[in-house]
């Protein structure tokens, strides 16, 4: 069984509502009457269900709808009033006038399936960026869970992609979640080959509760030892929430950001009357380890800091425990403070020719020039410590002797040292 948010099928749905007919009373009722019975049978919470139902029967003997003429604004009011009794993120009404959820035919169902798809595919299936940040950290940009089914070929070939990296960042600070065993594959790739378990779902229809565990085999090398930190922001959401605190609770992972968004419980789509679609939460996720959740309180990050500083935070982090031991990552974590902490020096005592080398001053920025080469700015790290941001394998360090610059050195970081006396 899989679980996907209905934040992505809203984005599939997005532009397909247009103006139809207006609503008629009957009509109303029945959509009314189709929504209370679907959250009866299945919303997560029974209790909340049947409170639920009451207000939407007080609001209709209230006249609150009389007035509304258009579906979709008819959609969006139950919303609110089923939100302001559940406070239940993943819940809405929409409006379905292409028929999407309410097909009947084969044929119907086979183009959703398609369009869907093809929606999945033009988005990479969530892998929106990866790349070697310095220090050789990993980094995956994630902007949902797709299925496996559909994005398992993607996922395999990024985890692989990252499998030989000192330190791996994983982004969610705006995924707003999809199914859960794309969470249960990715998780695989950073434990061993022995099962740990990650969610248990309890799923109000059939009454039962199932565990999701890693997997005993995936494509490729795991990970288990490697440090990974992922990025979260408000905008955080529910399967990548629960990414985020299965692994969390499993001492996996170090979370870096804001607090989510709240959202525990697994929905689908089901089809109401009148071409109208309710998103019911019909389970709930549960940690594997404390039996606890995070709907309504989101999860809590290890270090919070804000969503826009959340990437070079966690640079710093893991370059600070890298450094320790790597002379790369100390290179690439000097650099990154330069950036959080930016340095004010006197610059003229550095001008003049070194060499085949020049250092200039021009609007109030050092650069340094090759004869006959491009010029580039000098980026201050320390006193008489410089580095090229172009040129991320070198840094300049000048020489001084008796309070003068006497020269420079350009170091590499490969270790090698080449001096420029000063002319």
């Amino acid at each position: 069984m899989k679980f996907i948010t209905f934040t992505i099928f809203l984005t599939i749905f997005s532009g397909l509502a247009n103006a139809q007919n207006p609503l008629t009373p009957n009509e109303k009722i029945q959509v009314i009457d189709s929504i209370s019975k679907r959250l009866t049978e299945r919303y997560v919470y029974p209790e909340v269900a049947e409170k639920m139902v009451k207000q939407l029967q007080q609001n209709v003997q209230k006249g609150n709808y009389t007035n509304i003429k258009d579906p979709n604004a008819f959609a969006d009011q139950l919303s609110k009033d089923l939100l302001a009794v559940c406070h239940d993120k993943h819940l809405a009404v929409r409006y379905d006038p292409q028929g999407m959820i309410h097909s009947e035919t084969k044929e119907d169902s086979l183009a959703n399936v398609k369009r869907r798809f093809e929606f999945s595919r033009s988005q990479n299936f969530g892998f929106k960026e990866l790349k070697i940040l310095d220090g050789n950290i990993g980094y995956l940009n994630l902007s949902s869970f797709e299925d496996p089914v559909d994005g398992g070929a993607t996922a395999v070939l990024a985890m692989n992609f990252l499998s030989n990296a000192n330190a791996i960042i994983i982004d969610l600070r705006n995924n707003g979640g999809g199914a859960t065993t794309m969470v249960q594959l990715l998780a695989s790739y950073l434990f061993d080959n022995q099962p740990h378990p990650l969610t248990d779902i309890y799923w109000r229809p059939t009454n039962s509760t199932f565990q999701l565990w890693t997997l005993a085999y995936v494509e490729g090398k795991r990970m288990p030892d490697v440090d990974v930190y992922v990025l979260t922001s408000k905008s955080t959401f529910s399967a990548a929430e629960d990414f985020s605190y299965s692994l969390q609770n499993l001492k996996r992972i170090t979370i870096i950001g804001e607090t989510t968004g709240g959202g525990a419980h697994p929905v689908s789509p089901v089809a109401a009357a009148n071409n109208f679609i309710i998103h019911i939460p019909q389970g709930r996720s549960i940690s594997s380890i404390t039996k606890t959740d995070w709907e309504g309180t989101g999860v809590k990050p290890d270090i919070e800091v804000t969503a826009k500083d959340a990437l070079l935070t966690a640079q710093i982090k893991a370059l600070e425990k890298l450094s320790k031991s790597n002379d790369q990552a100390n290179w690439a974590l000097i650099a990154l403070k330069a950036k959080l902490h930016p340095l004010t020096l006197n610059l003229t005592p550095y001008l003049g020719t070194y060499g085949d080398r020049t250092i200039s001053l021009e609007n109030g920025q050092l650069y340094i020039q090759k004869t006959g080469n491009s010029k580039y700015p000098l980026v201050p790290i320390a006193d008489d410590f410089f580095m090229i941001e172009d040129l991320p394998y070198l840094r300049i360090k000048m020489i001084r002797e008796n309070g003068q610059i006497t020269g420079l050195s350009r170091i590499y970081d490969d270790g090698a040292i080449v001096n420029n006396p000063k002319n």
